[in-house]
């Protein structure tokens, strides 16, 4: 009966803290050893149901009490050994003493005082993983590249078709070379999802975003508007001279997370992209002419196909892209250029 009328008293003086936690969503517990506080019931009216029914566990081979139970409605509101007490995110430890000349120390004890020997700590409850997560608003900052599949022969200075120029002097693949330092891929995906396939270990990673490369060309290449959309050697001195290529892209990928439950454990996805030209313009400026812009197709592939992956730690980790498409129509221009890209990744997931 002792411990009955001291397990409510322990409920009583906690009383402000337990509802501090239970005003979250998920529902609170207490726990004393092997007495467990989970929650308070609420009536229909909104106002909480307390103590209704006690429990003493009074069986064990010394006929001691193993603990007191205390219910309301079908909840068990307070639970009290000679262990442990947890109040909400509140757990309480009481450590024994050593020696047998001082005995092992009891929760009457600790109540009136004697603290010395209690640690207190914070406890959060078990992050509840959903079968399906959205993020939003991913950014991308990498480094692109072109990578030159252009058959040899196309490299002949005698190499022209209709639809280009006919100067003797007419670029060819190697001359469209990038200036690696300068030539940038900027990624905006607007939505991503994570559908779990195996308790949140493997998952189906798949969004929607737009993907943006600058290629930044070393050689004085000029793109023109006209008919044919004629690439030509330029007679100015530009000191910035890029083509920009903007697509709408949709990503799916196989993902692996080795601890589903912590943000911070290892990330890997493999998968394929799909994506259609939005846009396309060039960009210059020299002395000679200033500052100029020029929007049009130049004979660009209007859908674009590429393997991607990512590899990390946390919010932050590498991303990859590989096109297996030319980054022209093949059908109306020799050059056979894949874009890639590397760089990093800011997500949630």
């Amino acid at each position: 009966m002792k411990r009955a009328i001291l397990a409510v008293s322990i409920f009583l003086s906690m009383n402000v803290i337990a509802q501090t936690d239970t005003s979250t969503k998920k529902q609170d517990t207490i726990r004393v050893g092997n007495m467990v506080i989970v929650g308070d019931n609420t009536t229909s009216a909104g106002e909480k149901q307390h103590v209704v029914n006690i429990t003493i566990d009074s069986k064990s081979k010394h006929n001691r009490n193993k603990g007191v139970k205390i219910y309301g409605g079908v909840d068990t509101i307070v639970s009290i050994n000679d262990d442990t007490v947890r109040v909400g995110r509140l757990k309480i430890v009481n450590k024994r003493e050593g020696t047998a000349s001082y005995g092992q120390k009891n929760w009457e004890s600790i109540l009136q005082g004697d603290f010395k020997k209690t640690n207190i700590s914070i406890e959060r409850e078990p992050k509840k993983l959903k079968p399906i997560t959205t993020n939003w608003w991913i950014f991308d900052l990498g480094f692109a590249n072109l990578v030159d599949n252009t058959a040899p022969l196309m490299y002949g200075p005698n190499y022209s078709l209709p639809y280009q120029s006919m100067m003797i002097s007419a670029p060819n693949s190697t001359n469209l070379k990038l200036n690696n330092a300068k030539s940038s891929n900027v990624n905006i995906w607007i939505v991503q999802q994570k559908a779990s396939l195996y308790n949140h270990f493997w998952n189906l990673k798949y969004g929607i975003g737009i993907e943006m490369y600058n290629f930044r060309f070393e050689q004085p290449i000029s793109f023109s508007n006209t008919p044919g959309n004629y690439v030509y050697f330029d007679n100015a001195h530009f000191s910035k001279n890029k083509l920009f290529v903007e697509y709408l892209t949709v990503p799916v990928q196989l993902n692996y997370q080795s601890n589903p439950e912590n943000s911070k454990s290892f990330y890997a996805s493999l998968g394929l992209s799909a994506g259609y030209l939005l846009q396309s313009h060039t960009k210059q400026i020299s002395e000679e002419r200033g500052k100029r812009k020029l929007n049009g197709n130049f004979d660009l592939n209007n859908v674009k196909m590429a393997t991607i992956g990512e590899l990390g730690i946390g919010g932050i980790r590498l991303y990859g892209s590989y096109s297996l498409t030319n980054l022209f129509d093949k059908n109306l221009t020799s050059f056979d250029m894949a874009p890639f890209a590397i760089g990093l990744r800011f997500s949630k997931f």
